[in-house]
């Protein structure tokens, strides 16, 4: 039976990204890790969920505040459409604006939005920081997006460095970066991942009673 994806994501939640690359790299997959320049505002929270993309794009010239209302309703009702355990992957090219803040986080936070990657620029870091939302983020901006920026897409993959993002793509990130896992692999990724926490354990236990690093890896197979 498939693993129901509050249970998927809340193990995902248990394991470092770097493991998961470890279970991706053993079973000849690919580690697509999404740039480097995506810092966590939350160092300490570890964020995993079903990706939900969305395409934003520059509004040049810009259209001032009353047109710009007309262009960011789309927007602002694509968050009816977060599920518990989403994340919101948001890819914004090309645009100086502050593309998700405080009062779109507390959207998404109480339609059970796990996280936002946001190829983009933050704003309003203190209100999110007081809600909890973890957000990887490429830079910030206290420009306000309305009539400056609006949504293209939204639901369809979006290229973010290397890597391409599908709608129900696995999500995980941490202080070590963000690692997406193709969603129809995600459970066989999720097991590989929690037997090399299990050897892990036991390498650390080794380490710890004097063992050195290859003793650790020839008994358990794993360093």
């Amino acid at each position: 039976m498939p693993i129901p994806t509050s249970e998927l994501c809340e193990r995902y939640r248990r394991i470092c990204v770097s493991v998961v690359c470890d279970a991706l790299y053993e079973l000849g997959m690919p580690e697509r890790v999404l740039p480097s320049s995506l810092q966590p505002l939350m160092p300490d929270v570890r964020m995993a969920g079903i990706a939900y993309t969305l395409q934003g794009r520059a509004i040049r010239p810009g259209v001032g505040w009353d047109r710009g209302l007309e262009r960011i309703k789309s927007y602002l009702e694509m968050f009816e459409e977060l599920t518990p355990d989403s994340v919101l992957v948001s890819y914004n090219p090309d645009s100086e604006v502050g593309h998700f803040g405080e009062l779109t986080g507390n959207a998404a936070k109480t339609r059970g939005c796990a996280g936002v990657v946001l190829e983009g620029n933050l704003r309003d870091l203190d209100g999110l920081l007081d809600i909890d939302l973890q957000v990887f983020h490429r830079d910030l901006s206290p420009l306000n997006a309305i009539g400056r920026w609006e949504m293209a897409a939204s639901q369809v993959p979006v290229t973010i460095g290397d890597v391409t993002v599908e709608p129900g793509d696995m999500i995980i990130g941490d202080r070590d970066g963000v690692l997406v896992v193709t969603g129809s692999e995600s459970e066989r990724v999720l097991a590989q991942a929690e037997s090399i926490v299990g050897s892990e354990e036991l390498v650390r236990a080794d380490m710890r009673a004097g063992a050195t690093p290859w003793e650790g890896l020839e008994r358990h197979g794993h360093i």
